[in-house]
């Protein structure tokens, strides 16, 4: 199965659904606690800081700015690698103690990115921090900053961003493989919904869709299916059963009375000349009838499939060989030209029945030939690419319109709405049944000039003949 089929596959798209919705809903989680917890870690670690300020604040409002800054040289000196920036300017903004030279003043709270930070001295301590949070107040005669570095928090959120991670991907693991479960149940009901369609479109009417022990919709679907392919069925086979009836009926009388002609044209040889002649128009008419109700029942028979059970290995080459050898005196009489195209290396053998395949090319080539003017030219061309073997029969003789290709496969359509000249518009119409009946495509084309007939059928592997 190609990427591209995959991805219209209902369990592919089912899964996929499934991955996304999944994996939004675990994101959206995820961001909000990422936002929760990294406001709340922010808020503790001003608590902290505030803490830290209002000992400093208290120290220097009872003792002076002396005692604020042996306060802060100590501890900034007993505590050389934990991540609190403290320091003590004069009311000018001069340094008087602290890890950090001064730096300007700002309002309210303030993120200082870690390498802008002036330190006393080299700071060779590893720091998951990128920023120190701090803000300045007011002490006896100076200015206080006390900020904490960030490395908790950005700990915390390296934490939920690799949970994150993970909880995505499991996430979407399972709804993947959970829609895949879910999705293939379904689509196997639906390709078995499929088989049975086509399998009924090629002629077995009989088949149906076996339902499952779910009382769900596609269980009523097929139930559905099953209902309109057993009106579907009574139908074609009361259309058919009226068809050969009336076939089969008529047949017979019509027999007498061809065979009361002959009698007549045979025993009174004294008739006036257009009594002879009605009588040979006459007969002429009940044989084209006659013909025409065998057509009929030839497709009634093709499209029931009961000659499948008759299927054997066919040569396409040799039934084409012996249509051309066949046909090839009539168009010889019509001033015409039969080429032969046939590929001689390729394997053209696949499976079917042979007389139905030598009817079907036989009325192609009449059908060809009784066309198309004196002087044409008729190719019959066969190929095989690969698993698919193709046959031509193409003409340069009139032709039929663009609009009109499809109506003529119908039986007793003809183009010629006066219905005058010779035929009973049957040829296609069972040339198209017989390839329907071996599982082929027949197909008019434009030849400019002129018709391109082209029937294509699935080749049996080289191994198997």
């Amino acid at each position: 199965m190609t990427a591209h089929r995959l991805t219209r596959r209902t369990a592919f798209r089912v899964a996929a659904a499934f991955a996304g919705l999944f994996s939004l809903t675990m994101s959206s989680i995820f961001a909000i606690l990422y936002l929760v917890i990294s406001n709340d870690l922010t808020a503790t670690l001003k608590d902290q800081i505030d803490d830290l300020r209002e000992t400093f604040v208290e120290v220097g409002a009872t003792s002076g700015r002396n005692a604020l800054s042996t306060m802060v040289t100590r501890h900034t000196s007993a505590n050389p690698f934990d991540e609190n920036i403290i320091l003590l300017t004069d009311m000018d903004g001069n340094y008087v103690a602290g890890n950090i030279l001064a730096i300007p003043r700002f309002r309210s709270w303030r993120a200082i990115p870690w390498p802008d930070l002036p330190f006393v001295r080299t700071w060779t301590m590893p720091t998951s921090s990128t920023a120190a949070l701090g803000s300045w107040t007011n002490v006896k005669d100076g200015h206080l900053f006390v900020a904490g570095g960030n490395g908790d928090i950005n700990d915390v959120q390296a934490i939920l961003l690799d949970g994150l991670g993970w909880a995505v991907g499991l996430t979407a693991f399972s709804a993947v493989l959970g829609g895949l479960v879910l999705g293939l149940s379904a689509q196997r009901r639906v390709d078995a919904m499929e088989n049975v369609l086509n399998s009924f479109a090629h002629g077995n009417l009989s088949v149906r869709i076996r339902k499952s022990a779910s009382n769900d919709d596609l269980n009523h679907v097929a139930e559905l299916i099953n209902s309109t392919l057993d009106r579907l069925q009574t139908l074609i086979g009361s259309v058919k059963q009226v068809t050969t009836d009336i076939a089969h009926d008529l047949r017979t009388p019509i027999s007498r009375i061809r065979q009361k002609l002959e009698l007549a044209q045979q025993s009174q040889s004294d008739y006036p000349a257009p009594y002879r002649a009605a009588i040979e128009t006459a007969l002429d008419d009940i044989d084209q009838v006659v013909e025409t109700f065998e057509a009929l029942l030839r497709i009634a028979e093709v499209s029931s499939g009961a000659r499948k059970a008759r299927f054997v290995d066919v040569d396409l080459k040799l039934v084409l060989s012996h249509v051309i050898e066949a046909l090839e005196p009539v168009a010889e009489d019509r001033e015409q030209r039969l080429v032969s195209q046939l590929d001689g290396k390729s394997n053209t053998v696949i499976s079917g029945d042979r007389q139905l395949l030598n009817q079907l090319f036989v009325n192609l080539v009449e059908n060809a030939i009784r066309h198309c003017p004196s002087g044409s030219r008729i190719t019959i061309a066969l190929s095989r690419t690969g698993d698919a073997i193709t046959v031509h029969v193409a003409d340069n003789g009139p032709g039929i319109p663009a609009g009109e290709r499809d109506n003529v496969l119908r039986p007793l359509y003809r183009l010629e709405k006066s219905r005058t000249t010779p035929g009973s518009g049957l040829g296609l119409s069972l040339a198209a049944a017989i390839t329907d009946l071996h599982q082929g495509t027949l197909s008019l084309h434009d030849n400019a000039p002129g018709l391109d007939v082209c029937v294509r059928f699935n080749a049996k592997p080289d191994d198997s003949v």
